[in-house]
């Protein structure tokens, strides 16, 4: 009779997750694409694929990250990555990095970009139906603004000329927030990123003063403390693909934190036979 032991039922648990970060960045795709067919209607220009698809790549460049993350610190051994199959695992990742931060940009373009708005005062809001106008229904959320929707839409409105899109005040109000809350999520996983590279770069870590490894723990906590504020704001303001998103990152990278903390404990690396 077949039997998992726990380390198996980790395991496997842990692919689990993995497996449906994967299947979330089709999602996001899915997202991004329904709402680049509203805002760039006249066509998308390669400058402006960052601005339409920043989740989807963000996303994509995050899963490679965290699966090399995986193989670096739990599946391949020290004596691997020395040779040059190492370096070309730490070159993607480099290049990883790369497109997690022009995704950043991304992020923070499209939250200046509700700046655009500028209120009109409509006395038919089916008049800018007849122009092809879209609605703004929530962020990278859009819908065609028809003679179906527009008769109940009056009073002061929110029109971006640039993108032919028009939001009422509450929609617009929420959607730029969220749009702050994905820059903010974006920079903090940069902070993440940057002192986990240093917990997996022994060398670059011992220039560091020994109170170092203590501070770098202490910060860590606090920056997933505002991931998993910023999860909660998109549980009760957002969508669930987005709370649940940041729920399976912050348990994928807690796996990583114990692979990195496993790994320091080897002789050589970071335990005592290292000092």
């Amino acid at each position: 009779m077949f039997h998992m032991n726990r380390l198996d039922w980790f395991s496997a648990f842990k692919y689990l997750v993995y497996a449906a970060l994967v299947a979330n960045a089709a999602l996001f795709f899915k997202d991004d694409w329904e709402a680049a067919a509203h805002v760039f209607r006249d066509g998308l220009q390669f400058a402006q694929i960052i601005h339409a698809f920043a989740a989807s790549i963000d996303t994509a460049a995050w899963v490679i990250l965290l699966l090399l993350f995986e193989l670096e610190t739990c599946q391949l051994s020290d004596e691997v990555m020395t040779r040059p199959i190492g370096r070309a695992i730490r070159g993607l990742r480099a290049l990883c990095y790369v497109v997690i931060v022009y995704a950043f940009t991304g992020y923070l373009g499209k939250a200046l970009g509700f700046g655009l708005y500028v209120p009109v005062d409509i006395l038919d809001a089916c008049a800018l139906a007849m122009q092809q106008f879209a609605l703004l229904a929530g962020l990278d959320e859009y819908r065609a603004l028809n003679a179906g929707n527009c008769a109940g839409i009056t009073g002061t409105l929110f029109v971006n000329g640039q993108t032919r899109t028009v939001a009422e005040a509450g929609t617009l109000i929420q959607a730029t927030r969220l749009a702050w809350v994905d820059v903010v999520n974006s920079g903090t996983w940069l902070l993440i990123l940057a002192l986990l590279e240093l917990d997996v770069r022994p060398g670059v870590k011992g220039l560091f003063p020994g109170w170092f490894g203590a501070v770098n723990r202490h910060a860590k906590s606090l920056l997933y403390a505002v991931i998993a504020g910023a999860a909660v704001y998109w549980g009760l303001f957002g969508t669930f693909l987005d709370f649940w998103d940041a729920s399976l990152w912050i348990a994928a990278f807690i796996f990583i934190e114990r692979n990195v903390f496993k790994w320091e404990q080897e002789p050589g690396i970071g335990g005592e036979d290292n000092k």
